[in-house]
């Protein structure tokens, strides 16, 4: 069963238990309605028999044939006892399980009623010049049976064709309701990867179908984005691929081509291991840049110091005699935990080895200058170099995937490192912002929570 027609289903049963229950309703009132007013018709018209009855000074055959003139419902039966439960009159036929439960009821109230079948019974209290007295009338109830059941008949007609066209009109209205996602499903089934570009078309109307289409162009968007960078990854990769193993095949031939003394075989194996080595890097580099982008699957995190991890990485970039890395703190807080971080160790090792060694690989001098400062719920890292600086067309572009500015290629590397920082930094909530200029340096800042932050917090 298709949406649709579950709509207009549910939109039926809703409908039908709601007549249903306004119909029983009805149908209630209608029979107490027709029975309270039987039931007032029957006393009034007995009333008017029993005061002539009792105001006669004997009770004649004429008198009792014209009880049923004075009445004004149809052939009425009656039964009169005094206060002691003696019959004093009798044209009722009447079993003693009805009199006497009816004489019980009475009892203990004005009057009661039962109704058995057609028949009405009806008993009451009475009092005629100061004498109580016990009556009890009855009589067909015919109009009863009729009414009750030409109501009970058109209540349920009235439902059967309501729920008939609450249906119908469900199936119409839900038809009309559905068009448009039925027309943005038949666009989106035109997408693929050569038409990404196209976007769905959005009414002028600010309702949930709108939302809808916008949400599906949101996510058109990002599938584009993706698209993109993945043919630029490949490109990029293809391209980090191929030059390198395109040389390394070239000294190889060149080798082959004539036999050559042992320096030049042990040089070339020298420079092919450097060639072999930056591929490694290079491959294990990508790793970490698609778990990057998958959001770091199964990583474990834990309470870190943050300045034993910051002394480990510019101890372990120190050990390359070239490089030189400063460490200095300032604004430590009387609060411990402002010197913690939640993550994981070797990711954020990785990114901070990252910084620093980008800084003092395109620095003049090979060093730079490590800061920490820590607030009350997060922390400062800034790295500061001495170096080449950075152009503003290449400062929007340096944390891209591969990219590399005109002024640095001569200086070996892939383009990988800071993108990988900083979907790192942000996988943690924090901030990367650079300042740069030409001749003078360059200034990372990276700006992480504390313990104390609150967990979803971003910088």
């Amino acid at each position: 069963m298709n949406f649709k027609n579950k709509l207009a289903l549910k939109l039926t049963v809703i409908v039908g238990l709601l007549l249903i229950i306004l119909s029983i309703d009805l149908y209630t009132l209608s029979k107490s309605y027709f029975y309270n007013k039987y039931e007032k018709t029957l006393k009034n018209s007995s009333i008017n028999f029993v005061d002539i009855l009792l105001d006669s000074d004997k009770l004649d055959e004429k008198l009792i044939e014209s009880k049923k003139k004075i009445f004004a419902i149809y052939n009425p039966k009656i039964l009169v006892l005094n206060k002691s439960n003696e019959t004093l009159f009798e044209d009722n036929t009447i079993t003693n399980d009805i009199k006497n439960n009816l004489l019980n009821e009475i009892s203990n109230k004005e009057s009661s009623s039962i109704l058995i079948g057609d028949t009405l019974y009806l008993a009451y209290n009475y009092v005629f010049k100061n004498k109580s007295y016990k009556i009890i009338t009855s009589n067909i109830h015919i109009n009863s049976t009729l009414n009750f059941e030409i109501i009970k008949t058109g209540l349920l007609i009235l439902v059967i064709i309501c729920m008939a066209f609450t249906y119908f009109m469900g199936l119409y209205f839900a038809k009309q309701t559905l068009l448009p996602i039925k027309n943005i499903i038949e666009q989106v089934e035109k997408f693929n990867e050569v038409n990404l570009n196209e976007r769905l078309k959005i009414r002028n109307e600010k309702d949930e179908i709108s939302l809808l289409a916008t949400t599906f162009n949101q996510l058109l968007d990002r599938l584009e984005n993706s698209f993109i960078l993945q043919k630029s990854f490949v490109s990029n990769a293809s391209h980090e691929f191929r030059t390198p193993l395109t040389v390394m095949k070239g000294q190889i031939e060149v080798l082959l081509l004539q036999p050559r003394s042992n320096e030049i075989y042990l040089n070339t194996y020298i420079s092919l291991l450097e060639d072999i080595n930056n591929q490694i890097n290079l491959i294990n580099g990508l790793g970490d840049l698609a778990n990057a982008n998958a959001m770091f699957p199964n990583v474990v995190n834990s309470k870190i110091p943050i300045i034993d991890l910051l002394d480990d990485c510019s101890s372990e970039l120190n050990k390359n005699k070239k490089y030189k890395v400063v460490l200095t703190i300032d604004e430590l807080q009387d609060d411990e935990n402002t010197m913690y971080l939640n993550g994981n160790y070797a990711l954020l090792k990785s990114a901070f080895i990252n910084v620093m060694d980008n800084a003092c690989k395109f620095s003049n001098t090979l060093s730079c200058q490590v800061n920490l400062i820590c607030n009350s719920d997060f922390m400062t890292i800034t790295v500061v170099d001495q170096g080449f600086g950075i152009n503003k067309i290449d400062l929007v572009n340096i944390f891209e995937s591969f990219y590399r500015s005109n002024n640095t290629r001569h200086i070996q590397g892939h383009g990988i490192g800071l993108s990988l920082v900083k979907k790192i930094v942000e996988y943690y909530h924090g901030k990367i912002t650079v300042t740069s200029e030409i001749g003078k340096g360059t200034k990372m800042s990276i700006y992480l929570p504390n313990v104390n932050a609150q967990n979803e917090r971003q910088i």
